[in-house]
């Protein structure tokens, strides 16, 4: 019976300390966001503690936080300019369309919406992968990608965590109004923590490829 207790009580105290974390690692986020154009840096150091939360590696979160914030911060900016470029362009490109009809606005709406899948299935993973991994930016936008698309049932579990809770407090801004301070204080950083147990399986398969490849190559 003690044990049980012990057991329950550990499981309380876990759940605690990982509500605790999460409370505070969305409002370091939040305050991070606050110039706009750091959005990208906060993501990146968001995602980078989230996923070490999942493996319980976090240690102090505002301490983990600040120092992936430095870390990542040119090349997450750059990411994200180049993010925000892209919707200026796309946006850009639909108020232009609006002002045709027919098969010409046709084309042009075709167009945008490859643009908007192309985004769609590179940004889930664009962040994280910069918190994850060292390589060149290009590679970076290119790798998220192709990671959505080979794991597309994992870039659907993502997509739709981050765009459902988005769309419905856009779409329809009374529930924003109702939760707008419910994003302040837990939602991003909720749903950075649970979409990260679907990344560390994905960035999981990508060790095993690697560690096999680097096998192989050392027995060549």
């Amino acid at each position: 019976m003690e044990a049980t207790n012990e057991g329950k009580e550990s499981k309380i105290a876990r759940f605690l300390e990982v509500f605790g974390n999460i409370f505070t690692l969305n409002v370091l986020f939040a305050v991070s966001c606050i110039p706009v154009i750091t959005i990208g840096p906060a993501l990146a150091a968001m995602y980078s503690v989230a996923l070490k939360m999942v493996r319980k590696e976090e240690g102090p979160i505002w301490k983990s936080y600040k120092t992936a914030f430095a870390e990542n911060f040119k090349k997450s900016i750059l990411a994200w300019l180049i993010v925000l470029a892209a919707l200026f362009i796309i946006w850009g490109e639909y108020v232009y369309v609006c002002n045709f009809e027919g098969n010409i606005a046709a084309a042009y709406i075709v167009v945008i919406v490859v643009e908007l899948v192309l985004m769609a299935f590179t940004l889930p993973f664009l962040f994280p992968l910069i918190a994850r991994y060292d390589n060149t930016l290009a590679n970076t936008f290119k790798n998220a990608f192709l990671l959505s698309v080979s794991n597309f049932g994992s870039w659907l579990k993502i997509f739709l965590a981050w765009f459902a809770p988005l769309f419905l407090s856009i779409w329809y801004p009374e529930i924003f109004l109702l939760t707008w301070y419910m994003w302040l204080l837990l939602i991003f950083g909720l749903i950075a923590y649970g979409t990260s147990f679907t990344m560390r399986k994905v960035f999981d398969k990508i060790s095993e490829v690697q560690g096999a490849a680097d096998k192989k190559e050392e027995e060549n």
